[in-house]
């Protein structure tokens, strides 16, 4: 199922052809780096202050008294990144992968580095949506993303790898599969997909928390009716919305790559 729109599917195409047949293997190395150096940490710095929007500009403000636990929320999305990516495997993907990534991002709520699932219902404040009940998530929700999510890395184009990772931050955010640092998860889960595929990741500035909350719970509302009325699987508009909100945010870091290798490298 294709969710991604037409022409903007056709944008992402060709920057990523763009990139592939006009810098040699150097320069992507070199890029490649930069998505991770600077892309992917912007990406985690917003993502960390997304859930915490009480906290004032990270670093710019005098005598923070936040800056360490600031500090530190980031650190552990990196350090989730970098094990997602050196264990990331497509054709073995399972929630332990998942668990392991939820451990790193909120290590303090575990004696081990694995993130154990919830075991009781929670309520998401602003959300439509209450997130299904613990065993539930553990016997059916959870299986069947995995299961799907699995079925869609196989698939081979660019698009396909896109809807896939943006696929598992969607449903990862909807099952809620742990007490805290569900986003987050969500967000380094997709993020890992789309390095592992040469893909960089999207950014989504803080100020846009509130755009990117509703674009995300008006997906969740619109799965959860589609499933009451019997038409699970069908596309949803806001579905369609979320799919393309993120894949803007991927074809705008693709200029970036473009202007910085541009820039750096001519």
């Amino acid at each position: 199922m294709n969710y991604i729109e037409r022409e903007l599917a056709t944008e992402i195409e060709m920057r990523m052809e763009f990139i592939r047949s006009h810098y040699n293997s150097e320069v992507k190395s070199r890029s490649r780096k930069l998505m991770t150096s600077e892309i992917e940490k912007t990406s985690q710095v917003h993502s960390y202050r997304m859930e915490n929007p009480q906290i004032i500009v990270p670093f710019s403000v005098p005598r923070n008294k936040h800056k360490k636990e600031i500090r530190q929320g980031i650190k552990n999305i990196e350090r989730a990144f970098e094990w997602g990516i050196e264990n990331f495997d497509p054709g073995n993907f399972d929630d332990i992968f998942v668990r392991e990534i939820a451990g790193r991002v909120t290590p303090e709520l575990y004696d081990t580095q694995i993130a154990q699932y919830r075991d009781r219902n929670v309520v998401i404040s602003g959300a439509s949506v209450t997130p299904p009940y613990p065993t539930k998530l553990i016997k059916k929700e959870m299986p069947e993303f995995i299961q799907s999510l699995r079925r869609q890395l196989k698939c081979p184009n660019d698009l396909n790898k896109i809807e896939a990772a943006i696929y598992a931050h969607l449903h990862l955010a909807r099952i809620h599969p742990f007490l805290d640092g569900n986003g987050r998860t969500a967000r380094v889960v997709q993020n890992v997909i789309l390095y592992h595929n040469d893909i960089p990741p999207p950014v989504i500035e803080t100020g846009e928390r509130m755009t990117y909350y509703k674009m995300l719970d008006q997906a969740v509302l619109d799965i959860d009716e589609s499933k009451a009325i019997g038409h699970e699987g069908a596309k949803t508009e806001g579905e369609s919305l979320f799919y393309n909100y993120m894949a803007g945010k991927i074809n705008a870091s693709l200029d970036k790559i473009i202007y910085y290798c541009n820039n750096h490298f001519h």
